[in-house]
């Protein structure tokens, strides 16, 4: 087998950026590749040139004072602007005023007024990553705009060719519903920025991301239409290609050269010149030569899914084209789906994204082949209606299209299997999973069973790991609330879910949830995707705003409230929005044995305030004592009847009317973990609160040391 340049740079790029598991693979296929000539190993010497010049580069932070605004992603009253600042990439995030959208700045360069925002590295195990995000996009910082002093369209054809493209967006979210509008602009132009929560919850639980981008097959039917209509009108087969060659560079600048665009755009530009001076060239060759050029000149493309699942295609086409040949269609395809996805989730393991389902090598083939056949070529002819009168039928037909995939997609989240989660593995152990899969790779090539072994090899890797795992209790940094997941016996238990206020005149696209995006993900990182309670201490939004998110991702069999009448508005939505989803729910009170290490200590069903009403627990979990009082007051913490603890969540986040004097000197807490936002408007934790606890005290915050995970050997902090 020949060396490619792509397995090289591979290498290279594992080796910066520390991804071992991927040089370990990449040094077996580099070892397996044996076949040398001048023209790859002077191609490699060019990339090689490159990734030395431009890849090695790293973006340096600086003061901003002006900016050229590329793109922009809004969210209710709130938006993210890419921008570029004295020839480097820079984050903005501005308020967006009632009479303006945001994206009427995007191809203008504006004098601003801004206060440099902190990045904060990753504060909870499967959460976002802020310092990765801005390595991978090569971000040189990230700024508050305070106001916009003046703006003027920015020079030169990719500005002119962004205000171009604003103004056809502008005019397809002004004619078309916005479910049709954000697949126009995601199919054609590359824009996600309609983009909902629902749809992207969906489309990453089942792998489909990818599909929604600009890829190659898109390119494909754009290249294949348009030779066809130049055919029709009698046009010479080199002057098609020279017209096609023309229109793809313009399709590149239009699309604003996007990686997945740019990969796209470059591969059929290098087929068709190959078609043009009649020496056809090898579509696989190319894809590779094409990724390892990205690689070379941006190493961090390597973190794009879209660029994983075409390395991913591309390496198991390039090794096992012998094994392909003999494998008859479709099978060959679910072959190709399930190898490269099964190699997507090795290199998410590596960021903690551990989520599959069974059933996305099917629906990539049933899914991708409907939005490639039908809703792409829909959403190419709807492109040009600001130009081109269309027959409201065709809309419509459009419409139902993209119905009738949600409503598939839909009908599949409740599949047996529909997403599992795979718990993080520990370095050794992915390792060997990673060999394990490349002897796997070279046995397919010859013994059919040979595909069998890198899912024994999972299934094997995640009974270790589960069998090893430890009682703990992690206290999850949610900003001004509450969320801990106790793992004990087997078995996950969650009390709250956090919350967050999010105030805005405009409608929230993809609003925040602590549920979905912090309690579901380390769920997911534990293995866990049915956990079997949710204790919900009460009624405030900071302990509750986030349990419908963690519903719609995590099964839960049973969900524990405290016992009252119920009968007050709060209580009695939060019940009615359980209830909503069919789970199951239980109240308790005082004397309550939730499980033999998990004691109700409160409330009576007597208490009036509703942080009085906290359900108090008291956990014995990993040879500590913990006491989890969530906002009860101090009358109700000198009711408790408790002896010495060792671990101690102290009461309504640190407020002084919380953790009382009386409360530290009965239970004499080794511990005390502060579960408060950072920079909160309430001043949490509470002077008072800080000087009861004293010096002698380890307290740890969930806003200074992220998530702080408690076993028999101690206490962890994320952030150290």
């Amino acid at each position: 087998m020949p060396l490619h340049a792509l397995f090289v740079l591979l290498l290279i790029v594992a080796i910066k950026e520390s991804i071992w598991w991927l040089v370990t693979l990449m040094l077996f296929t580099v070892m397996k590749s044996w076949s040398f000539s001048i023209g790859r190993l002077f191609f490699l010497f060019i990339l090689s040139c490159l990734f030395i010049g431009m890849g090695h580069l790293s973006p340096e932070p600086h003061d901003v004072s002006s900016v050229d605004i590329l793109s922009g992603k809004r969210n209710g009253d709130r938006i993210r602007y890419d921008a570029e600042s004295n020839g480097q990439s820079v984050l903005l995030t501005a308020t967006i005023a009632e009479d303006e959208t945001g994206y009427e700045r995007i191809g203008y360069s504006c004098h601003v007024n801004t206060e440099p925002l902190d990045v904060r590295q990753q504060s909870n195990a499967g959460g976002f990553d802020e310092l990765q995000f801005m390595h991978t996009h090569r971000y040189a910082g990230k700024w508050e705009v305070r106001s916009f002093d003046s703006c003027h369209p920015t020079l030169g054809y990719a500005a002119e060719g962004r205000r171009v493209r604003e103004a056809w967006l502008k005019r397809i979210e002004e004619l078309l519903p916005q479910k049709q509008a954000f697949y126009v602009e995601a199919l054609v132009f590359g824009e996600d920025r309609l983009m909902d929560q629902v749809t992207l919850e969906r489309f990453k639980k089942f792998g489909l991301l990818h599909a929604i981008v600009i890829s190659g097959s898109h390119i494909a039917f754009l290249v294949v239409s348009l030779l066809y209509v130049l055919r029709k009108i009698r046009m010479t087969k080199e002057k098609r290609l020279d017209i096609v060659l023309i229109l793809l560079p313009i399709y590149g600048w239009l699309t604003e050269w996007s990686p997945p665009v740019t990969r796209a755009v470059l591969v059929a530009m290098i087929l068709l010149l190959g078609r043009r001076f009649h020496k056809p060239l090898d579509p696989v060759e190319v894809i590779a030569g094409v990724a390892a050029f990205q690689l070379a000149i941006q190493p961090t493309v390597i973190y794009d899914i879209g660029f994983q699942l075409t390395v991913g295609l591309t390496l198991f086409l390039v090794l096992s084209r012998r094994l392909m040949g003999s494998v008859r269609r479709p099978w060959n395809w679910l072959l190709i789906s399930a190898w490269a996805q099964f190699g997507t989730l090795l290199f998410l393991q590596g960021i903690e994204q551990t989520t599959v389902s069974i059933w996305s090598p099917f629906l990539n083939l049933l899914i991708g082949s409907w939005i490639e056949w039908v809703i792409l070529q829909g959403s190419f002819i709807l492109a040009t209606l600001p130009f081109l009168p269309l027959s409201s039928t065709f809309q419509i037909a459009h419409q139902y299209a993209i119905q009738w995939m949600d409503q598939v997609l839909q009908l599949s989240e409740h599949l047996p299997l529909a997403m599992v989660a795979v718990p993080t593995f520990s370095p050794i152990v992915l390792t060997i999973v990673v060999v394990g899969t490349g002897i796997a790779w070279y046995i397919a090539e010859r013994r059919w069973w040979g595909h069998a072994l890198p899912l024994i090899l999972l299934l094997t890797a995640w009974g270790y790991t589960e069998w090893h795992v430890p009682e703990q209790i992690t206290f999850l940094d949610v900003g001004q609330g509450d969320s801990i997941v106790l793992e004990k016996a087997g078995e996950t238990f969650v009390v709250d879910t956090g919350g967050v206020y999010q105030q805005t005149t405009h409608p929230l696209l993809r609003p925040f949830d602590p549920g979905s995006h912090i309690v579901a993900p380390f769920l997911f990182t534990r293995g866990e995707a049915e956990i079997d309670g949710l204790i919900v201490t009460h009624a405030d939004h900071d302990h509750v705003g986030g349990l419908l998110g963690l519903l719609r991702q995590v099964r839960v069999k049973t969900i524990y409230l405290g016992a009252y009448d119920n009968t007050d508005e709060k209580r009695n939505d939060l019940i009615h929005s359980i209830e909503a989803t069919g789970t199951r729910v239980e109240f308790v009170q005082k004397g309550q044995t939730i499980r033999p290490w998990l004691h109700v200590l409160a409330p009576t069903g007597r208490e009036e305030e509703e942080n009085d009403r906290s359900i108090i627990l008291l956990a014995q979990i990993a040879k500590q004592r913990v006491l989890l009082t969530g906002d009860a007051g101090l009358a109700i913490e000198d009711e408790l009847t408790i002896g010495p603890i060792d671990i101690l969540k102290a009461g309504h986040h640190g407020s002084n009317t919380s953790t009382g004097e009386e409360l530290l000197q009965k239970t004499n807490p080794k511990i005390v973990i502060l579960s408060v936002g950072r920079k909160n408007r309430y001043g949490h934790p509470h002077p008072d609160v800080l000087e009861r606890i004293g010096t002698d005290r380890i307290v740890f915050r969930t806003d200074e040391d992220g998530s702080i995970t408690c076993s028999s050997a101690g206490c962890e902090p994320m952030i150290k």
